[in-house]
């Protein structure tokens, strides 16, 4: 369970701080195995948001985010280093909640023109087949919904699940 702290700050007001995750409980809360959390975490794809005064390591719902997104940048072929070079640029151009920082500059970014470069080409490629994998699904599906469909999903009735209905 996570835990979910409020401040207060000068105005009275009180704001609420992001929810925050045991390594156990981002696991939960993430499907992934506490194990790969901590191989993620030493590999430096996964940093935790706080650190307690007793050292546990404590981690925001922007987590969840970069655990997501590291498992589908490895599930389109990149490989660990890529998205580990890829988390850094993350790490540099977003807060740890998750939100962007407007005001980045280039020499914040820990990583080389080149490095920047081949994350640039390697992002192109995948893009581009996805792009082809895309259109060739879209085709092996309609073909589908025209030959095997119930009927009110051949007739434009009823909308099938690749078309935006349930």
């Amino acid at each position: 369970m996570s835990i979910l702290v409020t401040a207060l700050y000068n105005e009275g007001v009180a704001q609420t701080i992001p929810s925050l995750y045991s390594l156990a409980d981002l696991a939960r809360a993430s499907g992934v195995s506490r194990r790969i959390l901590q191989h993620y975490a030493k590999l430096g794809l996964l940093e935790p948001g706080a650190v307690t005064h007793g050292g546990r390591k404590l981690y925001t719902d922007f987590a969840l985010y970069l655990i997501q997104d590291i498992q589908d940048l490895n599930q389109l072929g990149f490989t660990l280093d890529e998205i580990r070079k890829i988390m850094l640029l993350k790490k540099t151009i977003f807060h740890p909640d998750g939100t962007y920082k407007p005001n980045w500059k280039r020499e914040e970014i820990p990583l080389s023109e080149e490095d920047l470069q081949a994350m640039w080409a390697r992002t192109g490629e995948v893009l581009a087949s996805i792009e082809r994998q895309e259109r060739m699904i879209r085709r092996f599906y309609r073909f589908l919904t025209k030959h095997f469909a119930p009927k009110e999903v051949r007739d434009g009735l009823q909308p099938g699940p690749g078309d935006g209905g349930a």
